[in-house]
């Protein structure tokens, strides 16, 4: 287990400057990256920590633009790559694979942090349902097509996918995963799926390929307000589901993408899902839908079918 002292409160730069030697000569890609988002403010914590390389992905230019002259204005000698990738686009995620597999020697840890909500039914090239492309689908291709032979990660390394506790209101629709028949409302059911899609994939990577020390965790970074969380009408959630909001600092957020990224502590945890810094077992009836072999043994092969690709 990570280091007991840490929880809710614990910011990303106390995690970062106690794991500092196991940030250093890393090379980190980290998707989703935003001005606004969380995956900028994971990089702003371990970057005085002396990576080998960051490289941020995002799909739209000007945000990885701006995310990259406010690193570049903080750590003026910090090694940057820029990527453009389009979760939504099967052919953006093979070029952006491609680039980094033919540029980079070894990505050390990737963090599939990119995720979205989509409050209306829209769908990306392949026909797949937008919020499960962005938050999971993408993600599947990618970092399959980086741990495959000749791949960045082929010879192992970490695999942060950023959940939300989301998933504990739903699971996949294994019969309309792009809702062709499902009523759609505000996106809620279509966004859990993705998210325990997540938890899923998490599992699947360990069981898959921890032999060949491939490490893979899932974390809920708690309630930030990013522009993201101001999307999706967080009170209305809270309604919806009847919960309480309990708000986080970005740092205090981005304090588990450390650990899940960096602490040599949870590697005996390989597949397990973080919250407030520490693993913690799935429980409930989530447990049902968000864990089990048969689970992720489905969504692989489910995966595999809608990428038009087989993994192993």
């Amino acid at each position: 287990m990570s280091n007991a002292l840490w929880n809710h409160t614990t910011t990303s730069d106390e995690v970062a400057e106690a794991l500092s030697s196991h940030i250093r000569g890393k090379t980190i890609l980290v998707t989703g990256i935003s001005p606004d988002g969380l995956g900028l403010d994971f990089c702003r914590a371990i970057a005085p920590h002396t990576p080998a390389l960051l490289i941020l992905a995002a799909r739209n230019p000007s945000k990885i633009s701006e995310s990259l002259s406010y690193l570049s204005n903080l750590f003026p000698s910090l090694p940057l790559k820029t990527l453009v990738i389009d979760l939504t686009s099967p052919s953006s995620v093979r070029a952006a694979a491609e680039e980094i597999n033919t540029s980079v020697g070894k990505i050390d840890v990737l963090v599939n942090n990119a995720a979205m909500h989509a409050h209306t039914l829209t769908r990306g090239e392949n026909g797949i349902e937008t919020s499960f492309a962005t938050n999971h689908l993408g993600h599947f291709l990618f970092t399959n097509l980086l741990l495959n032979k000749g791949g960045a990660m082929e010879g192992g390394g970490r695999v942060v996918n950023v959940t939300s506790n989301s998933f504990r209101k739903g699971g996949i629709i294994w019969d309309d995963p792009n809702f062709l028949k499902t009523p759609f409302g505000e996106g809620w059911g279509a966004y859990s799926q993705s998210k325990t899609a997540n938890v899923l994939f998490t599992t699947a990577l360990a069981e898959k390929f921890g032999s060949r020390k491939v490490y893979s965790y899932s974390l809920h970074p708690g309630l930030i307000n990013t522009a993201m969380a101001k999307k999706m009408d967080m009170d209305d959630y809270a309604t919806k589901f009847n919960v309480t909001l309990h708000w986080k600092s970005f740092a205090q957020g981005t304090a588990t993408h450390v650990v899940a990224a960096f602490d040599p502590a949870i590697e005996p945890q390989n597949g397990g899902f973080l919250t407030d810094c520490q693993i913690k077992p799935i429980t409930g009836d989530e447990a049902a839908w968000a864990t089990g072999s048969e689970n992720w043994e489905r969504l692989w092969k489910l995966s595999e079918e809608l990428v038009g690709e087989e993994f192993s």
